[in-house]
């Protein structure tokens, strides 16, 4: 997870040409019956035009725009919001921050937005806005979106509010995902090598809707009949009496039929040919197509790349209540923690001078709590086993130690 799509150690390349440019390595594969030119570079590995999004990628827009991207992404950011911040020190200037991070959020609001920005690039940052510097009540930190921004050497260019902000880079605080691109100070996006499965459920939307849109019979025409005006087709004007001089050319039978279904709930959607065929139902050959399950293992890719168990998807495999707690205790712990733990860590040591210390639970969710309560019952069940058999004789304290050690019940 996070890593490039291709690696060139042990994937044997179907290229038909390779050319050393320098210290760039570019190579030619087949995609779909064409030729791919792609590029390594010690960074991203292979990457091949049309697999990975380049480089200039709107991520933020991007999740946005895609419903399983943002649900997937969405998931996380609101298990974030959860956080329960405290320290040992009642007045801590740095809990006071994070309980009211800035004029326009709350602690929940901040934390769902940090987790969009952080998960759709792969790094994110925060701008520390002092009105006096060194003064804690008067700082307020503020989300930056990556999509707005300009890194330079030694500044941020970037938009808040609508307003153009040009930050010293002393005075933003920089987050990473997965890891930091050595080349400059953003990130590695876990979206970029997802092209083809965000492009395939794109297109299942889209071909959702024509499905929608062009449902029942929009070809409708008589069959021609030998000996009536029709035979010259449904262009025959229609027999009318003139209503005032230099009216205009009198409606044909096509024109009046089309005029009328058209007017029955569908308009635009029923054309009637000049000549006379059968009717079709455009969308027929349609209708036994179920376009998300076609697209399932592309959702799940995406649920699988941001460590979302698919028990917490629509597709996922025996969704139970139990099961959806224990896949959202898994979800907690595998993401949600780390990026919680990442934020405490790194306020900790960025305002050292103001704070004790602060620390970050989940304990109080329920899921997690009912999780926690059975590992505590398994484990206490484990010891009560040993226990007996130290009083057998069948084992001794030290083995029972670093049997309790391997299984990291013991530290």
């Amino acid at each position: 997870m996070g890593m490039s799509l291709f690696d060139p150690t042990t994937w044997r390349w179907p290229s038909f040409r390779g050319v050393a440019d320098n210290s760039i390595d570019k190579r030619m594969m087949i995609i779909n019956g064409q030729p791919v030119e792609g590029s390594f570079d010690v960074y991203n590995g292979y990457t091949f035009q049309g697999i990975n999004y380049d480089n200039s990628t709107k991520y933020v827009k991007l999740v946005e725009n895609n419903f399983v991207l943002g649900n997937v992404i969405g998931k996380i950011a609101k298990s974030l919001s959860n956080a329960k911040f405290t320290s040992e020190n009642e007045n801590d200037k740095l809990l006071r921050v994070i309980q009211n991070p800035n004029d326009k959020q709350t602690t929940e609001e901040f934390l769902k937005e940090f987790c969009i920005y952080l998960l759709s690039p792969g790094y994110t940052m925060i701008w520390k806005k002092w009105q006096s510097v060194g003064n804690m009540e008067t700082l307020q930190l503020i989300n930056l979106n990556p999509d707005d921004t300009e890194i330079l050497a030694n500044s941020i260019k970037t938009v808040v509010d609508g307003k153009s902000e040009t930050i010293k880079k002393i005075d933003v605080i920089f987050f990473y995902d997965v890891k930091k691109n050595i080349n400059d100070d953003k990130g590695y996006s876990r979206i970029r090598p997802l092209r083809s499965q965000v492009k395939n459920i794109e297109d299942a939307q889209i071909a959702k809707n024509i499905q929608i849109c062009n449902s029942g019979v929009t070809l409708i025409s008589p069959k021609a009949t030998t000996g009536s005006p029709i035979d010259e087709g449904l262009n025959a004007p229609m027999i009318t009496m003139p209503t005032a001089p230099g009216q205009a050319a009198p409606r044909t039978e096509k024109d009046d039929m089309e005029a009328k279904l058209n007017t029955r709930g569908i308009q635009s959607r029923i054309i009637v040919s000049k000549k006379g065929v059968d009717g079709y139902n455009l969308s027929e050959g349609l209708n036994g197509l179920k376009f998300y399950e076609m697209v399932e293992t592309d959702i799940l890719a995406i649920y699988d790349a941001f460590g979302v168990p698919a028990e917490l998807s629509p597709y996922g495999k025996d969704n139970t209540f139990d099961n959806k707690g224990i896949a959202e205790s898994s979800l907690y712990e595998n993401e949600v923690m780390p990026i919680a733990s990442n934020i405490v860590k790194t306020f900790n040591a960025e305002f050292a001078k103001f704070t004790k210390g602060i620390s970050v639970s989940y304990d109080h969710v329920s899921s997690v709590a009912k999780t926690k309560n059975q590992v505590h019952e398994t484990n206490k069940l484990i010891i009560d086993n040993l226990s007996t058999l130290i009083a057998d004789g069948v084992i001794t304290a030290d083995e029972m130690k670093k049997i309790l050690t391997d299984m990291k019940i013991l530290s």
